[in-house]
């Protein structure tokens, strides 16, 4: 599926990917920083199982979904990552107990969490209204994609409200 070397420990993966970008106080500085996350469109595939070897083992998603703590991305789309913002790189999380491609501040370099972001109500990238989800800016990649990510936000409720950049 992929153009690069798969990734051994990749549980999704896409002919082509989202990245979305908008901004968001900081907690730590309270100033307005840049923030980026990935999203995977319709027809990407999802690893079922502990065997990446069998063909079985992936399965197709007929939805979009967000990825958050994000572990490990291919060379490319990490390249492509930093050319958008040099804010959203790993970074360790004492509340994750581990590392993960994060949004950090630009002004104060502060940690910004992918709970705060994806799963806390009204966050970056969890809108609850159209107009919230109207701030959110999406680029479509079209290359291909994978990635271990451990959360996995499918079918975001206001997508389609998200702008197409």
């Amino acid at each position: 599926m992929s153009a690069f070397q798969p990734l051994p420990q990749a549980n999704v993966r896409a002919q082509s990917y989202y990245v979305a970008c908008t901004e968001v106080r900081c907690w730590r500085c309270g100033i307005s920083t840049r923030l980026l996350a990935l999203a995977v469109p319709h027809s990407h595939e999802t690893l079922d199982g502990d065997s990446p070897l069998s063909p079985d083992a992936w399965q197709r998603a007929d939805f979009t979904a967000f990825l958050f703590y994000v572990e490990h991305l291919p060379a490319s789309v990490q390249t492509r990552l930093t050319q958008l913002s040099r804010n959203f790189q790993p970074g360790h999380s004492t509340a994750a107990l581990g590392c993960y491609w994060a949004n950090h501040c630009e002004h104060c370099g502060a940690l910004l969490e992918d709970h705060e972001l994806h799963c806390e109500p009204d966050g970056a990238f969890l809108p609850f209204t159209e107009a919230a989800a109207a701030g959110i800016t999406l680029l479509h990649i079209h290359e291909p994609f994978e990635a271990a990510a451990a959360g996995y936000a499918f079918e975001p409720e206001f997508f389609r409200f998200m702008r197409m950049g």
